[in-house]
């Protein structure tokens, strides 16, 4: 059996057909192997025997080049995982060998900076400048909405809420409905920052009644469901918020932790506004307890359970959850909030 496999590869390499290819893997689970021959912000284009396929990029899940090194594809696993100081200590010494592969390592590297800069264990004007430096030189790339969002995070949690709608405002111009819905909620989610509950449930009832089938469309919805919530919240009307809230737990796919996370952290906002310290501390502690990956959400729940464990008198509780979000997340707003 070996000699025939052994065989089998020899016929191949005489033959000229590669092992080793560009691989995409899609939202349809189904990856496609071929060479890159371009991108745009809205596509990869991938040669497949001679044919072309444009595949867009919001169905793009991840990718894997012929060209790149053990350590950049042991990078992309590490960012997956939410391990970004590891996937930056990997890529150290990494140079591509050709652009695409130069790219990716740029982009990686600018991508995890992001990542810990948000959780506030990294600069974020540095974290700003190699997302920057990244578009200027890769403007064709596929990554292009990943950063504009990156780049509109991190100025959301520097305050500087005009640049963040600037940024904000690339996802709105794709060509597909999910991204742009996401584009407004983001923006949305920057009036709320800014207290503008008023013109943020505009931004987010213009979400809701988009009239999208296409995957994604439901998810961002969900999104501006939550973020509506928290402005009704703001806005006197607690109770409308704590339906809309408890709707989309109640429907929200189980793996989708973000979307948990930013529910219960609206349901505990909402209770808060009720005065109902009990309720929110419980919503909170579903966040820190469940959902806590997404440093923004998490922290924000720790800064509220620090409040709630003193009302309900458990000053150790609110200790402990004030300790962990100083630890953890030193320089996020929540952090720096009395």
């Amino acid at each position: 059996m070996r000699q025939y496999l052994f065989l089998a590869t020899v016929a191949t390499l005489v033959a000229g057909g590669p092992l080793l290819a560009d691989t995409v893997r899609t939202t349809t689970g189904t990856p496609q192997s071929g060479t890159i021959v371009g991108t745009t912000a809205d596509v990869i284009k991938l040669s497949k025997g001679g044919t072309t396929v444009e595949i867009p990029s919001n169905e793009v899940v991840e990718i894997s080049l012929d060209d790149e090194s053990f350590p950049v594809k042991s990078a992309r696993r590490m960012v997956d995982d939410g391990q970004y100081a590891d996937a930056i200590e990997k890529l150290k010494g990494e140079q591509g060998k050709n652009e695409l592969v130069t790219q990716e390592i740029a982009f990686l590297r600018a991508y995890s900076m992001g990542k810990l800069a948000l959780a506030g264990s990294a600069d974020k004007a540095a974290a700003s400048k190699a997302l920057l430096d990244f578009a200027s030189q890769a403007s064709g790339s596929f990554h292009f909405y990943d950063v504009a969002r990156m780049l509109g995070d991190l100025a959301v949690s520097s305050g500087n809420y005009d640049s963040a709608t600037k940024y904000y405002a690339a996802l709105s111009k794709a060509p597909w409905p999910d991204v742009k819905m996401s584009g407004n909620v983001l923006e949305a989610r920057a009036l709320l920052a800014q207290d503008k509950a008023a013109e943020a449930i505009k931004k987010f009832d213009d979400v809701l009644k988009t009239d999208a089938s296409v995957s994604g469309a439901a998810r961002q919805k969900s999104f501006a469901s939550v973020g509506k919530a928290q402005a009704l919240a703001m806005t006197g009307k607690a109770g409308e918020g704590v339906k809309l809230a408890q709707k989309v737990i109640e429907n929200a796919d189980p793996q989708d932790k973000e979307l948990f996370g930013r529910a219960y952290n609206a349901l505990g906002q909402c209770y808060t506004k009720q005065s109902q310290p009990k309720e929110a501390l419980l919503a909170y502690l579903h966040t820190d307890i469940l959902f806590y990956r997404d440093p923004e959400i998490h922290a924000e729940a720790l800064y509220h359970l620090s409040n709630l464990w003193k009302e309900v008198n458990s000053p150790d509780e609110a200790t402990a959850a004030r300790n962990m979000l100083v630890n953890q997340y030193p320089g996020s707003v929540w952090a720096n909030r009395q």
